[in-house]
């Protein structure tokens, strides 16, 4: 093949930076899907916005099916974008022709040459429009010696695919396997790497769980990222029967088993990971994969388009290119993505943005998990707008997703999900929730400790256990929920003289990852989450009484919740609609049980969790458009709101907060992993 002319005109990048501010625009082009195959970005940009994704996954394909839209969202915004796929994805070698009557002959290396062609195409196309634009391909030597297929898409130096070239499998059916979850179970075992038709890589290599691990660290050292995206380390449990059946999952639990171990692959060699520079963070984000076929569509109609043209270009078809392995992964194309159930959702492991909370002297804080460290920003001065140097707080192993709550005497309660163990046993792999507190108010904070986890002692159970949300009672005292094993909601609470109460399971039905919690004036506690098919609200009947869980009876939930304190004391609550991606707002008045569906009338625009703040009679919502951007929208009882996008891109979700002089801030973490806010102008109209 011959390189393509690529003519893409030049767009504004997003400024790096630990902390901008400026105010809301507007913009025509927000619920617009990135990298569909529209040529929009020059070659000489391409990889210099300042931010650098670092992708990890199994197969060729998981980064299409589970990381997508944000993919094409990176690729779209120039964006450094390497893609690293541990095994060869080979299986059976068997690349099956859709509608063929006769089935093709095993061949393990061509089969494993095709769906790195079928990458190259798909990747092409969200970068140029022309899913046969030319590649450059090398064999690159890791420390150890061990030779990797890199490809570089000619004329963008930032877009690459590194090839590490697992078997996927050694037996083929006759005897144990030798996979990614062997090896990092098995420190002793040892299985090779296997030679794809077509690359340059012409030699195989011995593979050993270390060496896995020491390679993404050097690729990690190598290519610095500021954003890493990464499978889910710790999928749901799940129960396979008629209506849900095995599928590809692993035994038990709702993923295969080479996503969970590329996944913790990935966790250890980022424990060896020092940052893209000195003293600079980074983000981690963790999908989820098979889990999206369980749980409602989330993504809109467009992104689910957009989604299913790359797979198909991925898939390919025989004889429309010149590769010898072959053209792609030929059942994936033709639409038949839409039939797996992965293609309508992407669900981020843990669904959390920053936390933004007034501190007690009313400068606004910030906290997020960067790089397994908490990280705090804080207004200079209360209402100034101006943000001084994050912090980072001490301990690491931190997991996406953060809790923050002000004692009584106005010091700050950081609650987090840790990486207790990171070993090949399923005793050593271990998982707790833990909490800092500021000694004074203002002062630095004391040593992160133990609040064990919901599940007890069981290391498998615990898990499967989600971050922490925390809300304090009437005295402020703190109670902290998670998600667990069973997909329910575990609770512990402060007592008065500082110690905890055990984890105690409250009961109820299965519902999603992202859970909020909100404390109305009389100082009774509500929980809301998402179901499969409502949202579920435990409440106390008065202060301190035990939880009681109902259905909202409002419309099936597709994302996580947000729910807010009113100012005449009822609960707002907002979530996004399941299958169109509509925003959903609803009240709950002071002593009501009855949740009042507001009818926003609202276009259905972007996907993911919303952010919410309510200020008087009116709601402010915060979302993420289909292009990786933020719209947020303001509404009234009477009026019909409208959405004004902010034009920095989002990882992760979004907050909302008021500042002391009452004007609502937006904050998001960026793809430079800095912390960017902006006002939003309370009678802004959008287009």
């Amino acid at each position: 093949m011959q390189p393509l002319p690529c003519s893409r005109p030049a767009r504004r990048t997003v400024v790096a930076g630990f902390v901008a501010l400026g105010a809301a625009a507007c913009s025509s082009h927000a619920d617009k899907p990135a990298g569909t195959g529209r040529a929009t970005v020059p070659a000489a940009q391409d990889g210099h916005s300042g931010g650098r994704v670092m992708q990890v996954v199994a197969h060729p394909d998981d980064d299409l099916y589970f990381m997508n839209p944000e993919l094409s969202q990176s690729i779209s915004a120039n964006d450094q974008v390497v893609s690293v796929y541990l095994n060869c994805g080979e299986t059976g070698g068997i690349n099956k022709v859709p509608g063929s009557t006769t089935p093709p002959k095993p061949d393990v290396a061509a089969y494993a040459g095709a769906r790195r062609q079928g990458l190259r195409q798909a990747y092409a196309q969200m970068a140029t429009g022309a899913a046969d634009a030319a590649w450059r391909a090398e064999a690159v030597a890791l420390p150890d010696g061990t030779r990797v297929e890199v490809d570089t898409l000619d004329g963008h130096p930032g877009l690459q695919l590194v090839f590490l070239g697992i078997r996927q499998h050694s037996s083929y059916g006759s005897g144990p396997s030798k996979g990614l979850p062997e090896l990092w179970a098995d420190p002793s075992m040892a299985t090779s790497t296997l030679v794809s038709t077509g690359s340059p890589v012409q030699g195989t290599h011995p593979v050993t769980r270390d060496s896995v691990i020491a390679a993404l660290a050097h690729l990690l050292d190598k290519y610095r990222p500021t954003v890493v995206r990464m499978m889910d380390p710790d999928p749901d449990m799940q129960v396979h029967d008629a209506k849900q059946r095995l599928h590809h999952d692993q035994p038990g639990y709702s993923d295969h088993p080479d996503h969970t171990a590329a996944a913790l692959f990935t966790l250890a060699a980022l424990e060896r990971y020092q940052g893209p520079g000195a003293g600079r963070p980074y983000a981690v984000v963790s999908y989820r994969g098979y889990y999206n076929e369980r749980w409602p569509q989330n993504l809109p109609a467009q992104l689910v388009r957009a989604k299913a043209d790359v797979l198909n270009v991925y898939g390919g078809s025989p004889d429309s290119c010149d590769f010898a392995a072959g053209c792609g992964d030929y059942d994936v194309g033709k639409d038949r993505s839409y039939g797996t159930g992965w293609l309508q959702r992407t669900s981020l492991r843990d669904p959390a943005g920053p936390v933004l909370h007034a501190a007690a002297d009313g400068r606004l804080t910030a906290f997020a998990v960067l790089g397994g460290r908490a990280v705090m920003w804080q207004e200079t001065a209360k209402g100034s707008g101006t943000w001084g140097a994050p912090q980072l707080l001490a301990a690491e192993r931190l997991l996406p997703g953060m809790a923050a709550c002000l004692t009584q005497d106005g010091r700050w309660q950081l609650f987090a999900e840790r990486t207790a163990a990171l070993g090949a046993s399923v005793d050593d792999n271990r998982r707790e929730i833990v909490f800092a507190e500021q000694r004074s108010p203002g002062g630095p904070f004391g040593a992160w400790s133990s609040l064990g986890n919901p599940e007890g002692t069981d290391p498998d159970r615990g898990r499967r256990v989600g971050a922490p949300v925390v809300t304090t009672d009437g005295q402020k005292r703190p109670l902290v929920f998670a998600r667990n094993w069973s997909k329910g909601i575990s609770m512990r609470q402060q007592r008065p003289d500082g110690q905890w109460t055990p984890w105690k399971d409250l009961g109820g039905a299965e519902v999603q990852e992202g859970l909020c919690a909100v404390t109305d004036r009389e100082g009774r506690v509500h929980v809301l989450a998402s179901g499969h098919d409502a949202v579920h609200h435990w409440s106390q009947s008065k202060p301190g009484a035990p939880f009681t869980v109902a259905q909202t009876r409002l419309p099936a939930p597709a994302d996580p919740p947000a729910a807010v304190l009113c100012p005449d004391g009822g609960i707002a609550l907002a979530y996004r609609e399941a299958k169109t991606s509509r925003p959903v707002a609803a009240r709950l008045a002071p002593g009501s049980a009855d949740w009042r569906d507001e009818r926003l009338g609202l276009t259905a625009r972007g996907y993911g969790p919303l952010a919410l703040l309510a200020q008087g009679d009116a709601i402010l919502l915060a979302g993420r458009n289909n292009n990786g951007t933020t719209s947020t929208a303001l509404w009234r009882p009477g009026t019909k709101a409208q959405w004004t996008t902010d034009a920095g891109r989002v990882v992760g979700a979004q907050a909302l907060s008021a500042d002391a002089q009452g004007r609502p801030v937006l904050a998001h973490v960026t793809p430079q992993a800095a912390l960017r806010t902006a006002f939003v102008a309370k009678g802004a109209s959008g287009h």
